[in-house]
């Protein structure tokens, strides 16, 4: 990001169709796709099928992983994951479990 000019940051946020604001707290929040590809495969989704199938689903949840404000609990939570409920306290849950219910996955990984 440091080697990037304004313009060229603007117009990389525009391609993602987020805010320049967005997209600097993204670039420099460390430990976001690792977390979410984590949680994704905890709750029984392939981020392959899912970025195949849904692209602009998976997109939101990236965005919405990436500006979370409880990376630190997030990756505590997935370290001490409890199996009853992966996607428990993460801002993605109701998405994901919408998203389960449309896919027909497995909805007792989800704790129901």
């Amino acid at each position: 990001m440091a080697y990037l000019s304004a313009q060229d940051i603007d117009a990389i946020a525009r391609e993602l169709n987020l805010s320049t604001s967005d997209f600097r707290k993204m670039a420099q929040s460390p430990g976001c796709p690792e977390l979410l590809s984590k949680r994704l495969a905890l709750a029984g989704f392939s981020e392959n099928s899912l970025a195949a199938r849904y692209g602009d689903v998976l997109r939101d949840l990236q965005r919405v992983c990436g500006l979370c404000q409880t990376k630190i609990r997030c990756a505590a939570d997935l370290e001490w994951y409890k199996p009853a409920n992966p996607l428990k306290g993460c801002p993605n849950e109701h998405t994901l479990r919408a998203l389960a219910r449309e896919i027909g996955s497995a909805p007792h990984r989800f704790g129901d």
